[in-house]
This record gives C-alpha cells, sequence and structure tokens, in this order.
C-alpha cells in the first residue's frame, strides 16, 4: 500500500478555506477602496437680508437694515461636490449672489459731533454682492443601506462687499455734501464642524437628507442647516431642500449680520 504524504492535502484546503473566505466578503468591502464622486448644481432662492454698518466721512454710521432682497437679485451660481472612498469623504460647496441697488432708509449718521438725524432720503440706495467657499472633511458614523450619517469638520470663506449711495433733500452738517457714496468689503474665515446624513423609505427611491454645522473664528457666530426630499433615478437623484445660512458679527462690524434662507432645488450626478 502506498503512503499518502498528508501535508498538501492540508495546505490545499487551507488555500480552499481562504478563497471561499474572500469570495464571500461583502461587495462593500470592494467599493470601500474605490473613489465615488458626486456633482450637484443646484438653484436656491433664497429671501435675503443684512444689517450694514457703513463709516461716513464722519466717523461712522447708524446701521442700515436690507431685508427682501430676492427682487433685487442680479446674478447666482450655486454648485457642490462631493468625493468619497469608503467612510471618508471631502464636499465643496460654492455660492455666488449679488443684489444691486436695494433700496435702505438712513436715518441719522454719526459725526465728530455726534448723532445728526438727515432729512427725508430722496434717494438713498445701497447694494450687496456675495461669495462663499466651503470645505469639510467627513467620517461615517453610520452607513446602512436605508440610513447614513457623517460627522463634518472644515472651514468656511464668505467674501461680503456693500455699497451705499445718498442723497438727502438738504445738506447735513458734517458731511461735505447732499450726496455721496461709500463702501466696504470684509472676508470671513470660520471652522465650522456638525453632522450631515439622510433617511431612505418608499421602495429605496425616496430619500430624506439633511445637514447641520455651527461655527465661529472671523465672524462671532456662523451656522446652517438644511433639511429636504429627494428622489433617486440610475443616473443620480433630485432633492428640494429648506437651507438657512447666517453670519452674525459685533456691532461695530461692517456687516453686523447677513443672512440667507429659502428653497433650493437641485440634480446629483454620480460618477
Amino acid at each position: 500500500m502506498a503512503n499518502i504524504d498528508p501535508q498538501p492535502a492540508r495546505r490545499t484546503g487551507r488555500a480552499l478555506m481562504v478563497i471561499a473566505l474572500l469570495a464571500s466578503a461583502p461587495l462593500a468591502a470592494a467599493e470601500d477602496s474605490l473613489w465615488q464622486f458626486a456633482v450637484t448644481p443646484y438653484l436656491w432662492l433664497p429671501h435675503a437680508g443684512s444689517t450694514l454698518n457703513y463709516e461716513t466721512p464722519g466717523e461712522g454710521g447708524e446701521p442700515v437694515a436690507m431685508e427682501n432682497l430676492l427682487q433685487y437679485l442680479h446674478a447666482a451660481f450655486f454648485l457642490n461636490g462631493e468625493a468619497r472612498r469608503g467612510d471618508w469623504s471631502l464636499a465643496l460647496d460654492f455660492v455666488y449672489c449679488s443684489f444691486e441697488k436695494a433700496s435702505s432708509k438712513v436715518s441719522s449718521v454719526i459725526l465728530p459731533g455726534g448723532v445728526v438725524d438727515v432729512p427725508l432720503n430722496s434717494d438713498t440706495t445701497t447694494g450687496l454682492s456675495g461669495s462663499m467657499i466651503s470645505l469639510v472633511g467627513g467620517y461615517s458614523l453610520l452607513r446602512r443601506p436605508d440610513a447614513a450619517v457623517d460627522v463634518i469638520a472644515g472651514f468656511r470663506y464668505t467674501q461680503i462687499g456693500t455699497f451705499l449711495d445718498w442723497s438727502f433733500q438738504a445738506p447735513v452738517e458734517g458731511l461735505p455734501g447732499r450726496t455721496g457714496s461709500t463702501e466696504g468689503e470684509v472676508g470671513l474665515w470660520d471652522g465650522v464642524v456638525g453632522f450631515r446624513g439622510n433617511v431612505v423609505f418608499g421602495g429605496g427611491k425616496w430619500f430624506a437628507p439633511a445637514y447641520l454645522d455651527v461655527g465661529t473664528g472671523t465672524s462671532k457666530f456662523t451656522w446652517q442647516a438644511a433639511v429636504g426630499v429627494g428622489y433617486a433615478f440610475g443616473w443620480g437623484d433630485l432633492r428640494l431642500v429648506y437651507r438657512y445660512l447666517s453670519f452674525e458679527q459685533g456691532d461695530d462690524k461692517l456687516v453686523q449680520r447677513f443672512y440667507l434662507q429659502g428653497p433650493a432645488i437641485g440634480a446629483t450626478f454620480h460618477f
């Protein structure tokens, strides 16, 4: 009777077991090693408002409130992009909007001699433009077919430019003329932290996205929130959200407060 060496048989058995384990590993493990990208151009129709503090040729000015700016919207562009690999992600959001010649009301100015009431405005207008870039990195706290939650951290840079033209019916003592203008610009660097995620329902086609971040830096306080609903297609998805974005600064700043709030609709393309 021939002797059979058991070692090759054991090695073959172990190799088959390893192959079987690899073959039975979840598909998500393979997907985790691949980069996934998404681009979302969107349209945001916000109600916008701000409180501005201009410096006049004297020492300063009364805050100027600007509300209901949407009717003065001149130009806008919005784009969001995301790159993801496994539990890690990187997201970029760009916002630009410009409001031209919004009517405003100036009741007094602060001059070296004190506060001076001004006569009735005949033509006092204010304009505002702003752009924002947000870059945040994320890590998945929960990632399932029916729900996902990421913790995020990053920064937001916001540039706001403003101008004020005035024309008073009578001269104001301390000002060089009945008509004039002033302008200003501010750049805000803020660090932000927060969460984002979505819940899937309706057989996997419908989902509810949500987003929240808070931060500080050049701004005294800034925060942003969005919640809505979306529907998935083979090429990507459509989503409708309500979004709020706010910046708060001190009373001595050019832009004391600036906010945008309103509905946004976008199409996300995955590749």
